[in-house]
This record gives C-alpha cells, structure tokens and sequence, in this order.
C-alpha cells in the first residue's frame, strides 16, 4: 500500500528533486503534482491523499506570473477544511516564513495510522536542508505501506479509499492483522455501518466490532447524540464504543463499538422466523429503551413538528409533489398528545442486532434524539416493507385490500410472513404512545419520508398513508 501524496510547487527543478527522494520511500509513493492555487484546490477537493508537500508561494495557475505565499496560504486553509484528516508539509524557505506561527495554530499530535506513537500534522520542510526531507518523510511513507499488513476481506461492502484506511487503522492500533467485514447498513446517505471480525496473529478474536463509516462533523455529532442519549439505556442493550478516528482519511471519520458475543443476526433475519422469537425481540428492544419513554408525561404537538423530525419541509413538497395528497396540509396542522422522548430515530432492522435467543442490542445512533415515544416501534414495524433489505417486499403481502385496513390487525395480517414480529411491534407503539394519534402521526412521517427514495414501492405507501388518515380521523 503505497502512500498518496500532492506535492503542490511551481518549481519544476525542486518538483523532480522530490520525486526523487519521495521515489526512494517505502511504496513507492505515489505522487500527483500541481504547480499552481486552482489545480491543488481542484485536487484536494476531488481526490483522497495521505500526504500535502505545499510551497506557500505559488501561482494562482498553472504557469502564471503571480506567484505570491497568499494563494498557498488559501490551499492550506482549504487542506485543513475539506481534509482535516491530511498531515501537511510546508516548504520553507520564501517571505512565506512570515506565516510559520500562523500555520501552527492548526497542528495537532496524532498517532495517526496506528503506529503507537504520534507525529505532527503540520510539519516544515527547509528547501536549504533539502537533504534531511528524507528523513522526516519516511516515517509517514512507511506507517502508510504497513496499514497492508492487515488482510481485510470486504465481504458485500464497498468501502472507498478513506473507508479502507479507517478499518485498517483501527485494526493496527489494537494489534489486529485480518479483518472480515460485512455490511450492515448504509447507502441511503454517505455512512456506512460495517460488522468487523478483528483477529490477532494467534488467530485468536480481538475484537467483534461495528463501526459507522461517516464524514467527519457526522461522527462527531454522533458522539454528542451517545453521550446525551445512549447512555442513559441499559449498557446490555447497547454495544460499548471502544475508538473514534478522525485522522487518516481525508474528511472521513469512523466511530468502533464492541460487540458482546452471540449477536450474529439482525431483526430482518429473525422477523419471519416461525414460533415466539420475533415477538420475544421486538418485546427485549421495547424493554431496552424503557429508560428514555418510561415515567414521561404528554406534550401537544402538530403533525407537522412530528413530521418534521423525519423529513424537511422542502424534501417534503419535492417527495409529495407527484402524488395528489389533498388532505397534507390539514392533517399536519392538527395539535395532538404525545409523550414527547428520546428516541433512536433509524431503528430499521438492520439496526437492532439479536442473539438466537432474541436478546438485543441497537446500533448506528447518527439520528438520535428527541420524538415521539411511538417512532422506534413503527420504524421497525414500516422498515420490514421499505428497508432497502425489505424482507417482506415482494411476497405479496400486503395486498392492496389489506393495506387499506392498517389499522386493524386482524384484517391486515392475513397471510403475512412476520405476523408475531408485527403484532408486537404495533403493541409497543401503542402502548408507549400517547394515544391512537400519536401512533398515526408517527406513521404518516415515516410513510411520506419514504416517497422521496426511488425504490419506494409507491403505491404501497400511499395505501398505508390513506389507511392511517382514515383511522386518525375516525378518532376525532
């Protein structure tokens, strides 16, 4: 694994210099130029590198007559904004000297490719002691070529670059050399949530890990939403978080969490399963988020604020827009009861993992937060109809009859191939809800959410979403 670097410098003679030194390094290197403010800016926007050598003083293009340490100082301003993850070298040696103490404010002390030891991310090269550059490049060159020690088989996910040296990274800094992966979920946004098997040189498991796979201001945000909200559950029911990573990987971040053993399934895999099992996971997931709905009292709400946790107001005139659903604006403007929580948010099944036994824990928290009590049930009841893994989509049922008749089970789960899993999801959201409204509003989101994705089986959703308006309006 050969380490990626831009050097950006109009000098064609000191360029070929460090061609030749970067061409002795472990890799080799390999090496993009740009010789002027608009191709690096271009460059680093565009492409992921391990590496920025910046010359300060540069062009504003390629061959330009401009050069002035400006145009170099706006590259590295935009490094550090759209890569913060980079390590930087700048070359020395102008009146761009003036900015050194500048400059420095952004360097941080990282290990940043699990080498166990850290180095600067801000660094200076000396054009007049161009001999010691060798030296103070090796180390990133041969940190990077050794992230190749570690065999990572992909399974069915398609990590790019900067996804791939994350797992790496984390592999190497706790002492792991083979990782497994499979996908867990992603693709409906730029995050990736990947099951890891980490094992050690023995053989022997390191860690059982999930990792979510996101840009950099996400995982951060995500760290927040644990902290305030996951925290507060039952730790059995939710994987411990053992590393975040924010260096490495251009603007690419990942957060690993520890799996307990035995969870090798997800809620799709156990919801058509025959027998007690579903209803006795759906019931453990119920039970481990007890300590954010429990004990709360009722808050009036519009549809609308519901509404508007899952979908903005724009995304929501663009997803409706082909479909004439008169009554929308009517129904969003009614105030209703509803016990007013944290919820998790995304709780399809592919974030609940299980045991054979049914026990559970949930993962992927970027979407953690405040709602009403009702919405983890209905997600994971909805998810089994418009997950993109949809383990129900395809086997007929709901029939367009059934369909229409939502809001009674009885007539609804005919011929369904997840009856249990279902009728105990239903019974959770009632039961956790302020009433029968709160259950529909909490519907209506997830529905009309779904019409903005291209694979919604359309006129699926908006049989469920007339089925659910006709039940909220039979209880006024």
């Amino acid at each position: 694994m050969a380490i990626r670097v831009l050097i950006v410098e109009d000098d064609e003679d000191f360029v070929e210099e460090l061609k030749l030194v970067l061409g002795t390094l472990d890799g080799p290197p390999e090496v993009t130029v740009a010789r002027g403010r608009n191709t690096a800016l271009d460059h680093i926007e565009k492409e992921f590198f391990d590496l920025l050598v910046l010359d300060l003083k540069i062009p504003t293009a390629d061959s330009a007559l401009d050069a002035n340490p400006a145009h170099g100082r706006l590259v590295f301003n935009n490094a550090l904004k759209l890569a913060p993850g980079m390590p930087i070298f700048v070359l020395t040696g102008s009146p761009a000297e003036d900015f050194i103490p500048e400059l420095l404010e952004g360097a941080r002390q990282i290990d940043i490719w699990g080498e166990g030891c850290e180095v600067r991310t801000v660094n200076f090269l000396t054009k007049s002691k161009f001999a010691e550059s060798k030296d103070k490049l090796s180390p990133f060159a041969a940190a990077v070529a050794r992230l190749s020690e570690v065999e990572f088989e992909r399974g069915d996910t398609d990590l790019g670059i900067e996804d791939d040296r994350l797992v790496r990274i984390f592999a190497r800094r706790v002492g792991g050399v083979r990782c497994i992966g499979s996908l867990i979920g992603g693709g409906l946004s730029s995050a990736k949530v990947v099951r890891l098997k980490v094992t050690g040189t023995t053989g022997a498991r390191i860690h059982d890990a999930v990792v979510k796979l996101a840009p950099i201001h996400d995982t951060r945000d995500e760290t927040k939403r644990f902290d305030s909200h996951i925290s507060r559950l039952d730790p059995a029911a939710t994987p411990r978080k053992l590393q975040t990573l924010e260096f490495g990987a251009k603007a690419r971040a990942a957060i690993f969490y520890g799996l307990a053993d035995g969870f090798e399934f997800d809620a799709f895999d156990i919801c058509t399963r025959a027998g007690n099992l579903p209803a006795t996971l759906v019931k453990n997931v119920k039970e481990a988020t007890r300590n954010w709905w429990d004990t709360l009292g009722e808050t009036p709400k519009t549809i609308r604020e519901i509404r508007r946790r899952l979908i903005s107001d724009d995304d929501l005139r663009q997803a409706t827009a082909p479909h004439s659903i008169l009554w929308i604006n009517d129904f969003e403007s009614k105030q209703i009861q509803t016990r007013w929580c944290s919820v998790h948010g995304d709780l399809h099944g592919g974030n609940v993992l299980s045991t054979k036994k049914g026990d559970c824990v949930l993962i992927d928290y970027g979407d953690v937060g405040d709602g009403p009590a009702c919405l983890d049930a209905i997600t994971l009841e909805l998810s089994t109809l418009f997950h993109p893994k949809h383990p129900l989509r395809g086997t007929g049922w709901p029939t367009a009859e059934q369909s229409n008749n939502w809001a009674d089970l009885h007539k609804y789960l005919g011929g369904c191939p997840a009856v249990n899993f279902i009728t105990a999801c239903r019974e959770w959201a009632l039961s956790v809800a302020a009433g029968r409204r709160e259950v529909a509003a909490g519907a209506y989101a997830y529905l009309v959410r779904q019409l903005k994705y291209a694979d919604t089986d359309k006129d699926l959703a908006l049989a469920l979403l007339n089925a659910l308006h006709i039940w909220f309006m039979s209880t006024t």
